[in-house]
């Protein structure tokens, strides 16, 4: 969805319905009533992206008519699956109470989630649907600061975070932890990524590059814990090798501030292949001068 939230939005995110990377395994044609709150803008015209409407939202405050029918189509468990998932990515998007509980709620239930499966990413034939989540807590940041919804975005951050070493994120979940919300969620991000160490450890594999996910989560705590970071990168690289793995990795060194921080980018370039030990030698060559 977007990067940031009222006015200038820099949109980054891929339509749900539309993206040829996703396959959508429950019904196309939506339910009626949410075809008029998510398929048709604020001035009545249809659109084919639910996308176009949520966004339009951050700048038109004619959404906040739509809040109580989409809570309330959330919240009925016999609607179709799929548009109850997009309701809730319309509320969270919104900052809506309703919205986050419903992604808590989703965390915790994981795979039985109803709508788990019903968005699928092609390339690795995984769920996408939280990933879509995440997007929503993303973007949410500047309407949960006006509605005072902060602490109701933690919550749902705090629920993905949980889940990551399981379930896949693509990029979404890492970039919705910023400088105000790392410091709150480094001890769950350093817990997960744990976790997801110790799978790799034992063999356990996902059928999405788990190194990689997890990689960028650890990175997202670099401003805020830069000691921690290093630590978890350390860990993470010692049973990872991965040129993914180790090329995210090596934003530690980039970004870092303390010689923990370029150590680990020496490090780096002892162990990957030869774009990773280019990508450290560049981070050193710069840190040096």
């Amino acid at each position: 969805m977007a990067d940031q939230g009222c006015g200038a939005t820099e949109v980054h995110h891929r339509p749900i319905q539309c993206h040829p990377e996703l396959k959508i395994v429950g019904g196309t044609m939506p339910d009626k009533s949410i075809q008029d709150l998510l398929f048709t803008d604020f001035d009545g015209a249809s659109v084919e992206d639910p996308d176009d409407v949520i966004l339009e939202a951050l700048d038109d405050p004619r959404y906040q008519q739509r809040v109580a029918p989409l809570t309330e189509f959330l919240e009925t468990g016999s609607n179709p699956p799929y548009d109850r998932f997009l309701a809730c990515c319309a509320l969270a998007s919104w900052a809506e109470p309703a919205g986050y509980r419903a992604i808590v709620e989703a965390a915790q239930a994981g795979d039985e989630t109803a709508w788990y499966g019903e968005l699928v990413e092609r390339r690795y034939s995984v769920d996408e649907t939280f990933v879509e989540l995440a997007g929503a807590v993303r973007i949410s940041k500047d309407f949960a600061r006006e509605k005072s919804t902060e602490g109701d975005r933690l919550a749902a951050l705090r629920a993905l975070v949980g889940i990551a070493d399981r379930c896949y994120f693509d990029w979404q979940l890492a970039a919705a932890i910023d400088d105000s919300t790392a410091i709150a969620v480094c001890d769950d991000v350093a817990a997960t990524v744990r976790r997801g160490i110790a799978a790799l450890t034992h063999g356990e594999r996902q059928p999405f590059d788990l190194g990689a996910q997890l990689s960028e989560l650890v990175v997202s705590l670099i401003t805020v814990d830069e000691s921690t970071t290093v630590q978890l990168g350390y860990e993470l690289a010692r049973i990872d090798t991965a040129p993914g793995t180790l090329m995210r990795l090596a934003a530690i060194a980039s970004h870092g501030g303390t010689l923990a921080s370029r150590s680990f980018g020496e490090y780096l370039g002892t162990i990957g292949d030869d774009q990773v030990r280019a990508v450290a030698a560049q981070i050193t060559a710069r840190r040096a001068d």
